[in-house]
Parts: structure tokens; sequence; C-alpha cells
């Protein structure tokens, strides 16, 4: 049949739009506050996760407006999971975003910033998965890396980053969003 099965609890999100949402909406609230275009937002998401394609390319084919309605599922689990305006506009409108063919490179502090941001999005609703027991460590990085082609998945990418990196900027994230830090997912990651 070629389908590999994800063993999660019924949570909201499930495995994996549980982070894919946030990742998608963080790329967003990125692209609302001026900070990069499209383009440049989905060529620092390709190097820093190994993507054949960005977040608004994803979203393009998805289609905005499922990309709204999966990341309005997740908004009962806590602030940092409301649509970004930018989303709200696109998906309500039925439009497809407009991604710069060749962008400029960001320079290096804004990528770092721009991949930082990304990643933060990313690695705290895994953390928050971890610590629900929603998914194994394992089932997660299966998925995105199946499902979403992360060539860098997020558990591994986190045991990658080390963990005072990692609570640096999930740290800031959360500061953000007021919303506490998910300890008990970090034993998930590194035991």
């Amino acid at each position: 049949m070629g389908k590999t099965p994800l063993t999660c609890r019924d949570a909201n999100g499930f495995a994996v739009n549980r982070f894919f949402c946030p990742y998608t909406n963080e790329a967003v609230r990125i692209a609302d506050e001026g900070l990069a275009s499209p383009g440049q937002i989905d060529m620092v998401a390709r190097e820093v996760f190994d993507l054949a394609i960005g977040p608004f390319a994803v979203m393009n084919i998805i289609k905005p407006r499922i990309n709204l309605n999966a990341v309005r599922n997740l908004g009962a689990l806590g602030p940092s999971y409301a649509p970004a305006a930018g989303l709200i506009a696109v998906g309500e409108a039925g439009d497809a975003w407009q991604i710069d063919e060749a962008p400029e490179a960001p320079d290096a502090a804004l990528a770092r910033l721009i991949a930082d941001r990304l990643r933060a999005a990313l690695f705290l609703p895994v953390l928050e998965e971890l610590a629900e027991d929603v998914a194994s460590p394992e089932d997660i990085d299966t998925g995105a890396r199946l499902a979403l082609r992360f060539g860098r998945p997020p558990v591994a990418l986190m045991r990658e980053t080390g963990e005072t990196e990692l609570r640096e900027i999930v740290s800031r994230y959360c500061a953000r969003f007021d919303t506490a830090f998910p300890d008990a997912g970090m034993r998930g990651v590194f035991g």
C-alpha cells in the first residue's frame, strides 16, 4: 500500500499538523512584519530544514484557505497558534501567495533571525506534543520526513541544535506569546 502509519493520540493536529501549521503561520508573521519576502523566507527555510520547497510554496500547493482552516483548528492550544493576519487575508480571499522567483538573499543577521523564528515555531509544538505524549520522537520525525519531505526533521534538528540553543530560541518564542516552556518535552528529545 505504500503508507507508513504514525502512532499518535487523538489530539488537535495529531502528530504532523501540530507543528507544521505553526511553522507556516510563523512564516506568514515574518512576512506580515515586513522583515522578509515570501521568497526570502522560503529560501531560508529550504536551507535550515533541507527542503525542496519552503512554507509559502507548500501553502500554495495545499491552498492557503486549507492551511488557514488547519491553523484555526489548533487555536484552542494557545496564543502562539492564532492565525497570522496575512494568512487570514490570503486564505479567506482564496488567493495564493506571491513568491518572488529570484529573491535577494537576506543578509546573515536577517537569515539567522528568520531561521530562529521558524525553528522556534516548529520546535515549541513538537516539545508540547512530546510533553503531552501525543506522539513519539520517532513518529514525529517520520511524519516530517515522509509527509512533508523534511531532510532535517524536527527532533533530529533539535538534537543537532543542542539543549542550550534550543532552550534559548524556544524561550524567546514562548515569551512573545506568554506561553510556558514545555520542559517535559525536553526529555523526549534528549532523554
